[in-house]
């Protein structure tokens, strides 16, 4: 309901005596939030607090010479006119409003309106919060949701949405839709021996190439580091093969790249066609990823179109599915900890991660198999024993090394099992462990997926019992502020690809900087995941980050090794902080 500031209304009005209008003055003028009292009649400002001659930058006697018309832009004075002659039903309206500063700076502002009598006569008193901040924080990151931070292509996340989009609207009526996929092999080498900045650049330069070859009925995307793809979306099966064999021609070409000359990356394309009805978006990508890989190994600088034979690729990931499906059972799944280092208390707490120990394969890294396991109860069996052997292993852990806390992650499909919080308070009790000595994760995008009563449910059931719950790679999914207030959570743990900007790039730390105020004025804490570098560390501290994980501090270790890497990990931050206090004059 858009916010409207209200109209008189004698029988609803609160009336204060004198004794409480003056009480109720001191109230007002000592308030920390921008506050008035105007006129229902004139709407002239009535009285005004210190707080809002600080914040709109008009002294008490040019505020108490306006009404509140004059602090709003010339284009909203309508809607304000509209709104409070709009009938209304109740005392009080929250909402939001534009206002106009004393400098002509525009601000986004929250307000809150109560009917009164103030000095004989209808008013209104209106508490005002400054949201702007949040609101270009909000669209900042929604910015970078949708689009790549380097290239300014599509997102993975948007691209994906499209692709939705295009497969459910021509599902069934003939139209021809294609997904193409790219990509640059060998970019990985170059990043370990030349650096970022050098693959940035080349990707930089094939998303040009990319738009130079690309229509406007077509989606260009970034989808990795190395990988971009497009959607072809309602054309010609000849326009779709032409666009494959020119973006091959257009990307195949040395990159010239300042103090590096020319350099070349092959290139890999494969092309897949929605002609399956059944189809959907995910399907869709990964046939023109399968397609890609072909050609990658096959080919180089060239294209690949998707067919059957090629679905023995996805034999194999169901090969993987049935052999993951034995590994909690066979003793081939392990724990590694990783540590998280609380700057003020210079505590420990520590992140479970998962690995499979495949016969044949050796450690697996969790980004190889639990997409499987989502795709099937088994994440529920694996989740299970991720939960029992973390809380075993502290349990283990003698008690003066102990961490503060074990971070287990979640899936959204736990948070469905209605076993979920009965197995935390039983392995808890089995093993003597609190369940204040848990933190649950999950990411981002993975609360936005359980966006309904039951699994907030089951989160808020945890909480109530003590376990904290954290929200993961905070900046990578949909990136919107406007649900963080409606959440169970205790902990955001800001995405790496943030903190990689600290000290090269201003905008990410002024991004931390502002999620890091909005987590504490919403009274929870901030762990900053990724940290690899002494400057990051420092920036972290210095922006009032809470706690910090990452390579610099400690790598993830087996649980026989996690006491000694605590330390270690807090001999760091000790010492970092030790001499910043001694440079200090």
């Amino acid at each position: 309901m858009p916010a409207r500031e209200p109209q008189q209304e004698n029988s609803e009005e609160s009336s204060l005596s004198n004794n409480q209008n003056s009480t109720f003055r001191t109230q007002l003028l000592t308030s920390p939030l921008p506050t008035w009292v105007y006129s229902l009649a004139t709407l002239a400002f009535l009285e005004v607090n210190d707080a809002a001659i600080a914040h709109y930058g008009y002294s008490r006697d040019q505020f108490l010479a306006m009404t509140i018309e004059d602090i709003r832009p010339p284009e909203d004075r309508e809607r304000l006119l509209k709104s409070i002659a709009s009938p209304r039903e109740t005392l009080q309206y929250s909402g939001l409003w534009r206002h106009r500063r004393a400098d002509e700076r525009l601000i986004d502002v929250e307000v809150t309106s109560h009917l009164l009598t103030w000095n004989d006569q209808p008013a209104a008193l209106v508490v005002a919060h400054d949201v702007t901040e949040i609101h270009h924080l909000h669209a900042e990151l929604t910015k970078r949701a949708h689009f790549d931070d380097v290239t300014g292509l599509a997102s993975s996340t948007l691209f994906h949405d499209r692709v939705t989009q295009a497969v459910e609207h021509h599902r069934g009526d003939g139209a021809m839709t294609a997904v193409l996929v790219l990509a640059l092999d060998g970019l990985e080498a170059v990043e370990s021996t030349m650096g970022s900045h050098v693959t940035d650049a080349m990707a930089i330069a094939t998303a040009d190439r990319l738009r130079g070859v690309c229509s406007t009925s077509h989606i260009a995307a970034r989808l990795g580091k190395s990988r971009f793809a497009i959607l072809c979306d309602d054309r010609p099966e000849h326009e779709i093969l032409s666009l494959a064999r020119n973006v091959v021609s257009a990307t195949t070409p040395l990159v010239p790249i300042p103090g590096h000359g020319d350099l070349k990356s092959v290139v890999s394309v494969g092309l897949a066609f929605a002609d399956d009805e059944t189809l959907d978006a995910a399907s869709l990508i990964a046939d023109a990823t399968s397609a890609m890989r072909h050609a990658a190994e096959r080919y180089g600088d060239h294209f690949v179109i998707f067919n059957k034979e090629l679905r023995r690729d996805s034999r194999a990931a169901f090969e993987t599915q049935q052999a993951l499906a034995h590994a909690s059972r066979h003793d081939e799944l392990r724990l590694h900890y990783q540590p998280v280092v609380d700057f003020a208390a210079g505590t420990s707490s520590c992140e479970a991660l998962l690995r499979w120990d495949r016969p044949g394969a050796g450690l697996i890294g969790p980004d190889h198999f639990i997409p499987l396991a989502e795709r099937s109860e088994l994440i529920v069996e694996i989740g299970a024993w991720v939960i029992e052997q973390a809380i075993r292993d502290v349990a283990a852990w003698p008690t003066p090394l102990r961490p503060t806390r074990v971070g287990i992650n979640l899936s959204p499909r736990q948070l469905y099992d209605e076993n979920l919080v009965e197995r935390f308070v039983l392995s808890c009790a089995a093993s003597g462990v609190s369940l204040s000595s848990v933190c649950v994760e999950l990411t981002e995008s993975a609360f936005v997926a359980t966006d309904d009563y039951g699994a907030y449910r089951t989160l808020a059931k945890l909480r109530d019992l003590g376990v904290e719950v954290a929200i993961d790679d905070f900046g990578t999914g949909y990136s919107s502020l406007s649900y963080l207030k409606h959440l169970p959570f205790d902990v955001v743990k800001i995405d790496r690809t943030f903190v990689a900007g600290l000290g090269v790039d201003p905008t990410d730390a002024l991004l931390v900087d502002a999620v890091i105020r909005v987590v504490h004025g919403l009274g929870s804490k901030v762990v900053a995941e990724g940290v690899e570098t002494e400057i990051q560390l420092a920036t972290l501290r210095e922006l009032g980050c809470d706690a910090a994980q990452g390579y610099l501090l400690a790598q993830p270790v087996p649980s026989a090794d996690l006491p000694s890497a605590m330390e270690a990990a807090r001999q760091i931050v000790e010492t970092q902080r030790s001499s910043a206090q001694a440079t200090l004059p």
